[in-house]
């Protein structure tokens, strides 16, 4: 039979483990996650003959809107080992989580439509750019600070609201991409795309757009309401969906990836 339940504290390493085996962290990121994030009143576990085959960790979150700020929880790490998978391990975990709670439930989808069917809807989305190779004037970077960065954050997703960054989300993020930061503005970088674009003035925005040009970027992705928007020509732009929350009050807020 399989107990759908919290986990507790001596489970730490069996769901590492687990994290491990099916998303295959690397080290660095596994033992700083789970030395700081790992909660066990906050992560939802299906156990089958004392043996964890699905799990997820719903982070204890707040999400800004209309300058108020909101309790919800985020979940990461929802994961269940292959041989287990088709069965519902982790509708029930879904299901679960939601009435242990009584504020949204947010999380960045790996598979949008099996979120939609628990009632999951996305609340924001970006806008996505391709971006020329006429290089502008050479710009110099700041220096990563992450006081600034959260600064540029706040503001640039004021009009709509956001998912809140503390410290850890801002190292995790600036670990997992490659930033580029200018006065009043930054982009992530993942491969050959800016996945998240942030800037709260027109200067900001343009100076950002030349250094992802300057590195050969060859698409950015942006707030539909942002300054780059009035600066990116090519009107061959794509919407990219972005997070998803169990509430409708949440429409419009953003939510991204993060840990």
């Amino acid at each position: 039979m399989t107990y759908y339940s919290k986990a507790l504290l001596s489970d730490f390493e069996e769901l590492k483990q687990l994290w491990n085996v099916v998303f295959d962290e690397e080290k660095t990121f596994l033992d700083s996650f789970f030395s700081k994030r790992f909660a066990s009143e906050n992560i939802f576990i299906a156990r089958f003959n004392d043996k964890i085959v699905s799990a997820l960790h719903a982070l204890k979150a707040t999400y800004r809107q209309e300058s108020s700020s909101f309790d919800c929880s985020y979940i990461v790490g929802a994961s269940t080992l292959q041989q287990y998978r088709g069965q519902g391990h982790m509708g029930k975990l879904l299901e679960l989580t939601a009435k242990n709670y009584n504020h949204p439930i947010t999380l960045f989808p790996a598979i949008r439509p099996y979120y939609e069917k628990y009632n999951y809807i996305t609340t924001s989305s970006l806008l996505s750019f391709p971006l020329d190779d006429k290089t502008d004037a050479p710009i110099t970077p700041l220096a990563l600070d992450v006081e600034h960065l959260n600064f540029i954050y706040n503001q640039a997703t004021s009009k709509e609201g956001s998912l809140s960054r503390d410290k850890i989300n801002w190292h995790f993020l600036t670990d997992g991409y490659k930033t580029v930061m200018v006065e009043n503005g930054y982009a992530f970088i993942d491969e050959n795309i800016a996945v998240e674009t942030m800037a709260t003035t027109k200067e900001a925005a343009k100076n950002i757009i030349s250094l992802l040009k300057e590195r050969k970027i060859g698409t950015i992705q942006v707030l539909k309401d942002s300054p780059f928007v009035s600066l990116l020509t090519d009107k061959n732009y794509e919407e990219v969906l972005m997070g998803m929350s169990t509430s409708k009050n949440m429409l419009g807020v953003y939510i991204a990836e993060q840990y």
